[in-house]
Order: C-alpha cells, then structure tokens, then sequence
C-alpha cells in the first residue's frame, strides 16, 4: 500500500505561496481567529530573513529597480 505525502516545498513554491497566501487574508478565507498562530509563523519568517543582510538589502535594490523608490509619505 502507497501512502502519500506532502512534499515540503521548494525554493521556487515560495513566492507563490506566499502570494496566495496574500490573496486568502484579503479575502478573508482565513478564519480571525487563526491571525495569531499566522502572526507568529509571519514573525518568525521576518526574522531568519533579516539575519541575512546581505539577501535583504539586494533585494530591497531590486524591488526599487522595478517598483521605483518607496513612497514613505502618506
């Protein structure tokens, strides 16, 4: 008998996923009061992705390359 598994995703599901995941909290597919549990997964994120300088900075260039400067005044 096969049972299936859930592959873990890759490098390359992320943007998506989180892009999708954007797109549930707007509209409102994800329960309030699963926000918590979310906010604590999203914080952790946040975190090991600020411990790579490096990574965020490049990025942060990138995004600036295609978006323009960010408008910080609202």
């Amino acid at each position: 008998m096969e049972v299936s598994t859930r592959q873990p995703l890759t490098r390359r599901d992320w943007p998506q996923a989180l892009q999708e995941l954007a797109q549930q909290l707007d509209d409102g597919r994800i329960y309030d009061r699963d926000l918590s549990g979310l906010s604590v997964a999203l914080d952790a994120v946040l975190e090991a992705y600020n411990r790579r300088p490096y990574v965020r900075l490049r990025a942060a260039d990138e995004r600036r390359a295609i978006w323009g400067p960010r408008n910080t005044s609202r």
